[in-house]
Order: structure tokens, then sequence, then C-alpha cells
């Protein structure tokens, strides 16, 4: 073995993805979000007769190859990793994961071992990238510590366990080309297979963000350039959907912190831009942009929410476009909303940043209260973070999700993972609050953390059930629908309305406090009972 630099980058951006047939779609996923495989990276599945066709130049045209997975035959397995050896000791680049990459590092004689035991499972990974950086995440292994297994003299170890200084990622020059394996599972997610308990899978969403951010070192390691987050993608018009006496009563354009420009027709010439957003008229949101109004449409059965829609693919905040617009919320009927597919500076409560990926649920609507209702402004993020919930679980055969309300203002998947959260902002103007409220909700998006989705396909694990994945378009509706009868019962009956829903929901139940009121005082020890009639929470001590 040697350290020299491989010669690959003449070699054309193709990456080959050599994985279990259950494993390929998620590892290309994964791989593809880390990399730009939009523009400058290709990815290729290759099968064991592919990677053995002799007429079948596969080596030639790979930049990288990355390994997690292996043949069931045993000799069909030799003859494939001899094929991936060939390939390394020509000057080609490999990362290979758990037992596959073990594999593959001992054909290139980076592992000496007369025995791998093949046993996967989960465990916490700590380890050290560098000398100042621990990196901590619950990760699938198929390599414990009792394999029987070393590393060569002059591999470099990039990371060991901290708890057992065993080497977990190891790179080795061969010749001219390039290996690295990581004998942690960093290349599969929460929602494989093999993670069918709860409490499994709720530690591996945990630390997913950790996961995501070794395995884009690893990719680095090798010379790879992965996408970075400033990379944002650029503003784009709206799209209005209302009835035509709407458009009669807005006027042509609104200054703001996100100043709106209507217009009858696009003819191509209107560009958005993080301070603008051109907004088109229409009796419904075009399919091509991304929104399924059809579906929306068949599942919306309000009288006012959400029957005005605004649609923008791509925005810096649909929050700050009405809240951060006066004279618009002036205008706007009660009830209007605002939807974005991504957001690109979404906001949270004290001044947080919301992630806004694709797949995340982001809508801010506009809603007119009496002033009488001053002091209860706070109960519209319970109703809010309520109606997320209730548009889920009171589905047939979803009323089982482990969905839940956390107080004051986030939805959770059980008690551990935050799914959405809320955000109210408000002014007094003329006798009455102009109030937007906004909601950010992971429906289909798996990373950074978890999603709908992910909790329902891990629920259909559990339970054999086989409950069909939502849509974006869809949850919202449906929220709306369980907002607008949630806030009329509020409005009519007042908290005792609502209060059996919530407290069906939420996850404070017997939650233990304590409080320290002035320093060197002992703390005062109570339970969380419920919430008083101003939305704020309830302790006895």
């Amino acid at each position: 073995m040697t350290s020299i630099e491989s010669s690959v980058d003449a070699k054309p951006p193709n990456i080959v993805i050599y994985s279990d047939d259950d494993d390929a779609g998620q590892l290309r996923s994964g791989v593809a979000k880390i990399l730009d495989c939009s523009s400058r990276y290709a990815l290729y599945d290759l099968g064991s007769s592919e990677i053995l066709d002799e007429q079948n130049p596969w080596a030639e045209n790979v930049s990288l190859l990355v390994v997690a997975g292996q043949p069931q035959d045993e000799e069909t397995g030799r003859k494939v990793f001899k094929a991936f050896g060939r390939y390394v000791k020509n000057g080609g680049r490999a990362i290979g994961f758990g037992m596959p990459g073990l594999n593959l590092a001992a054909h290139l004689d980076v592992v000496t071992s007369t025995s791998f035991f093949v046993r996967r499972g989960f465990e916490c990974e700590s380890i050290r990238l560098t000398d100042s950086v621990e990196e901590e995440f619950f990760s699938l292994l198929d390599c414990p510590d009792d394999c029987s297994f070393s590393f060569a003299e002059d591999a470099f170890v990039l990371a060991r366990s901290t708890e057992s200084s065993r080497p977990v990622i190891v790179r080795a020059g061969i010749n001219t080309g390039l290996v690295l394996v990581c004998s942690a599972r960093v290349d599969l997610e929460a929602g494989h297979a093999l993670a069918e308990k709860s409490d499994v899978f709720v530690k591996l969403k945990q630390s997913n963000p950790t996961r995501l951010n070794v395995f884009g070192k690893l990719f680095e390691f090798v010379g790879m350039e992965i996408r970075r987050d400033h990379q944002l993608p650029k503003p784009t018009i709206g799209h209005l959907a209302c009835q035509s006496r709407l458009q009669k009563n807005l006027l042509p354009s609104y200054p703001g912190r996100i100043s709106v420009q209507f217009h009858d027709t696009d003819r191509g010439d209107l560009e958005a831009t993080d301070e603008t957003l051109p907004v088109v008229f229409g009796s419904s949101i075009p399919r091509s942009l991304g929104f399924n109004w059809v579906v929306y449409e068949n599942a919306l059965k309000t009288e006012s929410l959400g029957r005005a829609l605004l649609y923008v693919p791509v925005i810096s905040s649909t929050q700050t476009l009405i809240d951060g617009n006066l004279k618009l919320m002036a205008h706007l009927p009660d009830g209007f909303a605002a939807v974005a597919t991504i957001q690109t500076a979404g906001r949270g409560r004290r001044r947080n940043v919301w992630l806004s990926p694709e797949g995340c649920m982001m809508v801010s609507f506009h809603l007119r209260i009496e002033k009488d209702f001053r002091g209860k402004i706070t109960f519209l993020q319970h109703i809010t973070c309520l109606a997320a919930v209730e548009a889920i679980r009171s589905l047939d055969g979803y009323e089982d999700l482990d969905l839940r309300v956390k107080w004051p203002n986030d939805v959770y998947y059980g008690k551990l993972l935050k799914l959405g959260g809320v955000l109210v902002t408000s002014i007094a103007s003329q006798g009455l609050y102009e109030c937007v409220i906004g909601c950010g909700l992971n429906v289909a998006n798996s990373n950074p953390t978890v999603c709908v989705n992910d909790i329902i396909e891990q629920f259909n694990r559990e339970t054999g059930k086989q409950l069909d994945l939502l849509s974006v378009e869809l949850v919202l509706a449906r929220m709306f629908n369980a907002f607008e009868r949630l806030l009329k019962d509020y409005l009519g009956a007042g908290e005792t309305s609502l209060l059996p829903l919530y407290y069906k929901y939420w996850i404070h139940e017997g939650q233990s406090v304590s409080y320290q009121l002035r320093e060197n005082a002992s703390r005062l020890k109570g339970e969380i009972v419920g919430i008083d009639k101003y939305g704020r929470s309830e302790e006895r001590f």
C-alpha cells in the first residue's frame, strides 16, 4: 500500500452504488442529498452481473464506488469484491460501509482477519473525527466489538470510538487508488427494516443530523465535493387561487418587507426576489408548479379558511409576506393563506429559524378576531397545534399514530421528536386583531430529523398495517377543516370545548416541574396539571 494521490479526477463524474436490493434506493437518495447530483455528479446502481460483465467497462467511467452490500452467494461475492479490488488498485476511489466495507478492505489487505461474525444490531457510537470534535450518534451496526479483525499498520485511522478506541473510520492508499471504510452504517436511515422497535427508531431519528454530518464528511475525505446549505434556490413568483371579486378588491401593488405585485397573467417576464413577489391570479394552482390543487380542493370543507390560497414554490418566509405588509393585510379576506414548498428563512418563536425543506408543510394564514378576544390570543397557537394533530389522527386507521401536542406551540412524535411548530403574530386595528398564524409541519421530509410519513412507515412495520403515506395538500386541507371547527367551538363556548381533546393529545400528563424562586433557595417541586383560560400552563406544588 502507498499514500500516492489518486489520478481518478480525470474520470467522468459518475458514482456507482453497489448495495443490497432493499437498501439501494435509500443509499442513492442519501448520496444525492449529500452531493450535488443535479449538475456535478451522476448516480448509477450496478448489480453483481453488471460488475462481472467483462463487456461492461464500468471501472473506466467511475469517479467513486460506494459499497454497502454483498451477494448472498459466496462465490459471486468473492468475484465481485475481487473486481472492486482491481478497480481501486488501478486508481479508483471507494467507500465501504459495515461488513461489506470490511470485506472490501480485506480484499485490499487493509484489514487483516480470519473471521467475520455477521451480527447486525444497533448501538450508540461516539467517535472523534479530529482532536477537538466528537460526534455521537445512534447507528445501525453489523460488526460489533467482538468481530475478529484488525487494520494494517499503514492504514490511517480517521475516527475511533471514544469508548473502546476501536477504529470506526479508516482510510488507506492503494497504489494510486484510495479506499475508505466506515464500520458504522451511517449510510442507512431510521426507516431501515431493521429499525422495527419504536425506541430504536426514535434514537436513530434524534441523532440523524449528526449521522448526516458524518456521512457527508466521508465523501469529503475521498475528495468529493458535497452540497453546501448556502446554495439556496432562487425565489419564484406566486399564484393566487381565489374568486374574481377578491381580484377586484386588491390593489395592483403593496409595498412591504416583501412587496407584492398582482398580475392577470404571466408572460414570462415576471421575476421574484427576496424583496419583491409578483403574483398571478387564477381559479386554481397549476399542477406543474408542484402543488396538487385537486387533492387540496377535494379535501377542503371550510367556509372561509384556505379558500383564497397563494402558492409560492420558493420564498423567504410566508409569515413575513403577510405580517410584514400591513396594507396588504388590511385588504386580505379572512382566512387567506400563503403556502410554500421551500422557505429559505422560515420563522419560529423567539427569532428562531425554522428549517423548511421540500416535503415540509409551510403555511401562514390570516384571521380577524374581535377585540374582546384580548388576553386569549395565545389560544390560537394551541388550536393550531391541536388542528395539525387532529388532521392526521382523525383519519380512519391513523388514530393510534403517536402524534402529540407540546405546550405551548409544538407538534411532537411521542415525547422526544419534534415534528412542527406554530408562530402567531397579531396587531390591533380598528376594533379588531389582525392575526397571522404560521405553521410548519414535517409531512414528507425525512431529513434532517423525522416526518409524518416516517412515522406512518414505522407504524406499518410494527403493526403489519398498510396505511397510505400522506401528502402536504391533504394534511393542509384537513388542518384547515379542523382549525375552523375548533376555533368556532372556542369562540362559542370557551376553552372547555377544547381541553378534553387537547389533553387527549398533549405530552405533559403528570410531568414534573421545579422552580427556584431566588438564589440559594430550595427548589419547589410540582407537576403540570393543565392550562388556564388564557392558555398559560398550570402547575400544582
